[in-house]
């Protein structure tokens, strides 16, 4: 069955991130995308002297035209917005098209590493928190969890080395008040076995809590939040678990950024994943 998702985000020249990472992600999966950008850039803002030029008033025309003619979506995905106005277009965007039966994820994109991004201001982390109200799917990492659940931060890094089960409880426990949505909160550090460093992704829906753990190969790299958001979002139309989405975006970004270290790629390059999106076309199921 065709299949189309309304992919809001940035679209940057450089750095293998936003809709670049969405539309490739998507269309290996089978399913079309049909971008909403919400602004240009010369190249993701990591990179100095970056350009850029906002398309928030443009975005009203999207789903004006999209709507006249009756065009309809599977999923909406959302990441990147840079402003509170563009987060207000696109709750516009899901008044329209937010339907039952139309999965809704949103990556809250606000910060990362303790820190809230650089110019992002208390109306711009209040309008993210009322798009994240709405969503179906949500993938904060550990930051922007505490950030849309107004959790203090430095007492679970602290549990980081020395009680990882008791870190993961805590967050689902204090995952509560974002139980409309099935969680997963991403990118959290801690020591596996004889202190090994190990990355988890926990999956919490229904009731459950699930660690989905990899290796930490070290470095940050662009792109990677979109990357796993958009196998995600497939992976749910595809009818696959989201424990087994979470897998399969792992293995996928661990193999881009294992293929990245090798090559010494820049960070605010992204990570080479494009030799590894077979890995996702080998998860579609048979059309027939």
């Amino acid at each position: 069955m065709h299949q189309r998702v309304a992919a809001i985000n940035d679209l940057s020249g450089l750095g293998r991130c936003s809709l670049t990472a969405d539309i490739a992600v998507l269309a290996a999966m089978g399913i079309e995308a049909c971008p909403l950008p919400t602004s240009v850039l010369t190249a993701q803002t990591g990179y100095p002297g970056y350009r850029s030029l906002s398309l928030t008033d443009h975005m009203k025309d999207y789903g004006d035209h999209w709507q006249a003619l009756g065009v309809s979506f599977r999923g909406i995905l959302s990441g990147y917005l840079g402003t509170p106005e563009a987060a207000a277009q696109t709750e516009a965007f899901l008044d329209r098209f937010h339907r039952p039966g139309v999965c809704y994820l949103c990556d809250p994109v606000l910060g990362d590493n303790g820190h809230i991004y650089r110019g992002f201001t208390k109306s711009m982390i209040d309008a993210v928190k009322k798009l994240s109200r709405q969503a179906d799917l949500l993938t904060p990492n550990l930051t922007e969890f505490c950030i849309l659940t107004g959790t203090d931060l430095d007492p679970l890094l602290a549990l980081e080395k020395d009680n990882p089960s008791e870190l993961f409880r805590q967050l689902y426990q204090k995952s509560a008040v974002l139980q409309h949505a099935d969680l997963v909160i991403t990118g959290i550090p801690f020591s596996g076995e004889q202190g090994k460093p190990m990355i988890a992704n926990l999956v919490i829906q229904h009731d459950t809590c699930v660690p989905v753990c990899f290796p930490h190969l070290g470095g940050s790299y662009s792109g990677t939040g979109d990357l796993f958001a958009a196998v995600l979002l497939a992976g749910r139309l595809q009818e696959q678990t989201l424990v087994q989405s979470v897998r399969l975006a792992g293995t996928f970004i661990s193999r881009g950024i294992q293929d990245a270290r090798k090559e010494q790629v820049p960070r605010n390059d992204g990570i080479n994943y494009e030799p590894y999106l077979r890995l996702l076309t080998q998860e579609r199921k048979d059309p027939s």
